[in-house]
């Protein structure tokens, strides 16, 4: 990647121009130093964003922008300086040879984009810049840091000397610093027991209070209880109390009552003439009203079994049991019997069915073995009989000698067979028939069958009874099913889960309609009752009527006077039977409390509700809870003295912890810092011990080589001996151009940004042969020589450079 072409506009003391960078090396030239720094400072900034803090003393509307090419790709790189709030702001893009905008990734400079190399990578492969100082002295001083690490600002022999300095003055420390950390743990163990100390002194005063909290609510209880223990007694000594409060509230509720009747009859009582009519006629008045009382009560009685009737019926109504007979519950009992046997013979059928699988393995497992002895089934009782005949016939032959003796004679005079041989030979022939050798296992095997037979018949049978009950499964599951489809319905109709419920609901139902039948007797007898009432009523009111003729009345009044006449009576009346309940209630009241103050007395037990919960306790109890309390009590009382005493023996002037702190902290922080200090002192001489062998074991060499071969090639006419200034120089500069080509990678393009102040006329060939490697160099790789030396123009681009003046 080469630069093609540089424009600039009001980029610090850098005048304006646009320069274009041919092919082949290249020379430019400034007016002064600073302005050659400045260059080399606007490439770090431009492609790895460094010297950005000394460069934004450019003018507004500064604008850099730069051309680079490649092998396959063509950049233009612009940034612009614009003002924006009193400040210079950056802002860059890049733009591909299409002019699309090429987005770097987060965190990617545009020298790591363009080259593929880092930053320190360009600073010693892109930028070569010649010792302002160039003696021999300062050379040597560079050879010997580029030979050892490889960077001529890093002494490996003065970073040893530091490294050794800076750890013996910090040995020299050692003992004061010992000195501190002694200091500081002395005052830690100090800091922790006075903390420890203020610590149990905190837990003792949080002890103190809790068990002074505890104290006063155990005094508390113990006045409390006390107190309900005195009105208890109170309340035992007035047994009956509850009973005088009821005749008070009786007797105040009878006399707001009188009151309201008192209020009434002068509100309606305003004319003369009613009181003169009911004191005329004060019995009959009186009567009536009685009369009028007694029917009003019936009403209210008639009407009560009224409602009490309607809801009865309607509860009746919907129950859903009206449906059912008057025997209904004995059917359901009955059913639901009838289910419980068949489901208990079902659920028995289980285990007789396991009972019948495992006969029916018996039953098989006999009849094998009965299969076995099957051949012996066509032994009749007569060849049972037949066979034991002969083998006894055979018995006595071979036991009788005169029969021996004639089948002797007959076998040898005759050559016949014995009698016993032939015998033998038709039984043998027999039994083999059966599978069988002698007489005797002919009847241990008929005998065997006959056992085997019977148990099998046996299985046999008790298979068939099993199987007959199994049978009766889907019979039983009928019934089951049936009874059960009967029962949920009679439990749907009336909304219940089980017969039990059902049955509860069947006896609130008859009593339901048992208690109708009563109030429906009940509410008859009542109309009955209101009807003759009514009917003396209406006698009462014409006789009346007829009186309050004599009284000069219009007969169109009459009826309204009548009115107010019978209202008053029963007020009268009613306000008489109050004052009389209130006089009876409170002769009664005053009888049962004697000389007794009831104002007292309630003041003290009421609310009387906690004294019946509280009363529950016996009076022992209480007795005992109230001494434990005050054992408890006395016992705190004796621990907060003690502990009091404690934290006084505890209280002393000890030094404030936070001056300990600031103290603990100060020796902390020097010991540390010290510690650190040591332990870094010693990481940093171990980290470079590695690196410089790293660095020794992977690069030494190949430097080495590398230099050895650019001073061989670019050095041709090198004296015979060469020694001081120009043996460094011409070490140096080999040197330095072998790190520039080894920091690179084998695929990086970087340019190649030599910079030099003056060159001096005092070795020309040295500086002949270095500017003709870099023009060979610039063969594989953009070359630019920067430089203040204005002389050097002429005699370079008679050479083949070209050059540029970035001068003012």
């Amino acid at each position: 990647m080469r630069i093609e072409r540089i424009r600039i506009k009001n980029y610090a003391s850098l005048r304006d121009g646009d320069w274009i960078f041919p092919l082949g090396p290249v020379l430019i030239t400034f007016q002064d130093l600073s302005r050659q720094k400045l260059f080399r400072d606007l490439l770090l900034t431009l492609f790895y964003d460094q010297k950005e803090s000394k460069l934004l003393g450019q003018g507004p509307d500064s604008l850099i922008e730069v051309w680079m090419s490649g092998e396959s790709a063509r950049y233009n790189i612009r940034v612009e300086y614009l003002q924006q709030e009193n400040e210079l702001k950056r802002y860059s893009k890049i733009l591909d040879e299409t002019g699309q905008t090429v987005c770097l990734p987060e965190n990617m400079t545009l020298g790591e984009f363009l080259f593929n190399a880092q930053l320190q990578a360009f600073l010693q492969g892109g930028i070569v810049e010649w010792p302002e100082r160039d003696h021999q002295d300062e050379l040597i001083s560079r050879l010997s840091n580029l030979s050892q690490g490889g960077d001529e600002r890093l002494s490996l022999r003065k970073m040893r000397a530091s490294l050794a300095g800076a750890q013996k003055r910090v040995k020299e420390q050692r003992e004061s610093m010992e000195l501190i950390k002694a200091e500081y743990d002395d005052l830690r163990v100090e800091w922790e027991t006075i903390h420890r100390q203020q610590e149990d002194e905190r837990l003792l005063q949080i002890e103190i209070k809790n068990l002074q909290e505890k104290e006063a609510i155990l005094i508390e209880s113990i006045a409390a209880t006390t107190n309900i223990q005195m009105r208890i007694e109170l309340l035992r000594q007035n047994p009956d109390y509850r009973e005088l409060r009821q005749l008070q509230d009786e007797i105040k509720q009878l006399e707001d009552r009188r009151q309201c009747l008192e209020a009434e009859l002068k509100a309606i009582s305003c004319a003369s003439s009613t009181d003169q009519i009911i004191e005329t006629f004060r019995e009959e008045c009186m009567e009536w009203a009685c009369i009028q009382k007694e029917a009003e009560s019936l009403a209210d009685e008639v009407q009560l079994r009224s409602k009490l009737i309607d809801e009865t019926q309607n509860l009746l109504l919907t129950s859903g049991y009206q449906r059912f007979k008057e025997d209904e519950d004995l059917q359901l009992k009955r059913i639901r019997e009838e289910r419980n046997v068949a489901q208990d013979k079902l659920n028995n059928l289980i285990l007789i069915k396991q009972e019948l699988e495992k006969l029916k393995i018996t039953a098989s497992q006999e009849n094998t073995l009965f299969t076995d002895l099957a051949i012996m089934s066509d032994v009749t009782e007569a060849d049972i009989s037949r066979i034991a005949k002969k083998e006894k016939k055979l018995e006595l032959w071979r036991r009788s000698k005169v029969f021996c003796t004639l089948d002797r004679l007959l076998w040898k005079r005759l050559g016949m067979k014995r009698y016993d041989e032939i015998l033998s030979t038709h039984l043998l022939d027999y039994y083999q028939g059966y599978l069988v050798s002698d007489y005797q296992e002919f009847t241990n095997k008929l005998k065997k069958f006959h056992n085997q037979q019977k148990r099998f018949q046996i299985v046999q049978r008790q298979i068939e009874k099993l199987q007959e009950k199994v049978n009766q499964e889907s019979k039983l599951l009928k019934i089951v099913n049936s009874r059960n489809e009967i029962l949920k319905q009679a439990f749907t109709a009336v909304n219940v889960a089980n017969f039990s419920e059902w049955l509860l609901g069947w006896a609130d139902y008859q009593q339901k309609k048992k208690q109708l039948s009563l109030e429906l007797n009940q509410m008859n007898l009542a109309v009955e009752k209101k009807l003759i009432k009514e009917k003396n009523l209406e006698e009462y009111s014409e006789r009346m009527i007829e009186n309050l003729k004599n009284w000069g009345i219009p007969t169109t009044d009459r009826e309204e006077v009548l009115e107010a006449v019978f209202k008053v009576a029963r007020q009268l009346q009613e306000r008489d039977e109050v004052k009389m309940e209130i006089a009876f209630l409170s002769e009664r009241f005053k009888r049962r409390l004697g000389d007794r103050d009831m104002e007292k007395i309630s003041d003290i037990l009421e609310p009387l509700a906690e004294l019946e919960r509280e009363n529950l306790l016996s009076s022992e109890e209480r007795q005992m809870e109230l001494t434990s309390w005050d054992k408890r009590r006395v016992e705190m009382r004796q621990e907060i003295e003690n502990l009091n005493q404690r934290l006084q023996g505890k209280r002393r002037k000890i030094t404030s912890l936070s001056v300990l702190e600031k103290n603990i902290e100060l020796r902390k922080s020097q010991w540390t810092g010290y510690e650190e200090l040591r332990h870094a002192l010693e990481d940093a001489q171990t980290l470079l011990e590695l690196s410089w062998q790293e660095w020794q074991t992977k690069y030494e060499k190949t430097l080495s080589e590398e230099k050895q071969w650019i001073f061989d090639h670019s050095f041709s006419s090198v004296p015979f001996k060469m020694e001081g200034e120009s043996a460094a120089k011409r070490n140096y500069f080999s040197y330095r151009m072998a790190v520039a080509q080894l920091a690179l990678t084998p695929n990086t393009e970087i340019p190649l940004l030599f910079s030099v102040e003056k060159i001096t006329n005092e070795d020309p060939n040295f500086w002949e042969d270095v500017i003709r490697y870099l023009y060979n160099l610039s063969f594989s790789r953009q070359v630019v020589i920067s430089t203040t030396d204005s002389n050097q123009v002429e005699k370079l681009s008679s050479k083949g450079w070209h050059s540029l003046c970035f001068g003012a």
